[in-house]
């Protein structure tokens, strides 16, 4: 009885693992072990050959040749030019920056209205938040990478899990 359960058991897991398979989308660096992966419901932005156009948005289907984004636009692989990639660590050293120099200068002016100084905020003040502010903002070219697609440097990929 008991190997009836665990044959049981098995089959419905190959059923269920197969039924619910799903076709990954990669971005490879060829060559190396680099790659990025992206499901259904990922968030992508890709520029294509084509239209020459960035389109944005979330995964919806992945075919075999091609990806959908957004119910909308079917992207085949060879169209592919450039892929956007978000870099966390640039993204949070700006996120780092923006939220320290604002509320900075929020609580250095609130500190001299409170105890009715002379300049309300002092130059050094300024000086601080403000880099932090501008340092923030020098960062924002460096948050996206641009991988472009040309099977030297960059190429993608469909893994079809799906038969």
């Amino acid at each position: 009885m008991p190997v009836n359960r665990i044959s049981l058991i098995i089959l419905l897991s190959i059923f269920f693992g197969i039924s619910f398979s799903q076709n990954i989308f990669i971005l490879e660096k060829p060559g190396t072990i680099k790659n990025y992966k992206y499901y259904q419901n990922s968030k992508i932005k890709i520029k294509t050959h084509a239209s020459d156009t960035i389109i944005k948005g979330t995964i919806t289907f992945i075919r075999d040749s091609s990806i959908i984004i957004d119910y909308a636009n079917e992207i085949l692989l060879n169209d592919v030019a450039l892929i956007y990639k978000k870099r966390w660590g640039f993204s949070f050293l700006q996120t780092l920056f923006f939220a320290a120099g604002g509320p900075y200068l929020l609580i250095s002016m609130l500190n001299g209205l409170i105890n009715d100084d002379s300049p309300i905020i002092p130059k050094e003040t300024l000086i601080i938040s403000g880099s932090l502010i501008v340092a923030g903002i020098a960062l924002t070219p460096l948050t996206t990478r641009r991988c472009k697609i040309d099977n030297k440097k960059w190429r993608v990929k469909i893994l079809d899990f799906t038969e």
